[in-house]
């Protein structure tokens, strides 16, 4: 009984950081994008996907009453929102292809919902879990990764960390899932920009063209 008490105060604990976290990790990306008033780097492709994994898993939150869930994906949802109207800015996403996006992923997150929520659940692990596809592929193929932020990726990593122990002291293996992919993903994004940003930081100080010097 006590061992089940500690395990209870300790899961508590641990969803407030998780969520904490995953609140915080999204909006030094959004910060990037609006200072340098740019979206180089950023796959649009991985920005709509993330929008379905989070609406998706706050679906699965809400219909599961886990609250660190629902606050977290929320608030990622919405920072994300805010990267796609930039990149609609900049011309990167079409604002049509935003607005047909955010209908399918409104449609799709009802109708799952509508035949279980295991399969809602399911849904979200897909989605979510390759939500980082795009951006780890784009982030293999461009020069220019100057708006990737790297604070935003090195939290990605620690999420995952953390939400994989969450989901293991709330025994819900679908949370740890999507955590398992994700880490080495966001690892390698991080990465990558870190040291296309460190290589055109350098060849900018010495004068150079930072894109032809790749």
């Amino acid at each position: 009984m006590a061992l089940t008490v500690v395990a209870m105060d300790l899961g508590a604990a641990l969803g407030l950081i998780c969520t904490v976290v995953a609140v915080c990790l999204i909006w030094p990306q959004v910060i990037r994008v609006y200072k340098l008033n740019s979206v180089e780097g950023l796959a649009p492709l991985g920005t709509l996907h993330g929008l379905a994994g989070c609406t998706l898993w706050t679906l699965y939150g809400t219909a599961k009453g886990i609250a660190p869930v629902i606050i977290s994906n929320a608030a990622i949802g919405a920072a994300l929102l805010l990267v796609a109207i930039a990149q609609v800015r900049h011309r990167a996403l079409k604002s049509t292809q935003l607005i047909a996006a955010l209908a399918g992923i409104a449609a799709v997150g009802a109708g799952a919902l509508a035949v279980s929520t295991t399969f809602e659940g399911w849904l979200a692990i897909i989605v979510g879990a390759t939500s980082i596809f795009p951006q780890t592929v784009h982030a293999a193929r461009a020069r220019d990764l100057s708006a990737v932020s790297l604070p935003t990726y090195g939290l990605v990593c620690l999420n995952a960390v953390l939400w994989s122990a969450y989901g293991a002291l709330i025994d819900d293996p679908m949370v740890i899932l999507i955590n398992v992919v994700i880490l080495p993903c966001a690892a390698f994004v991080a990465v990558k920009a870190w040291r296309a940003q460190s290589h055109q930081a350098d060849v900018v100080a010495l004068g150079l063209d930072p894109l032809a010097s790749t």
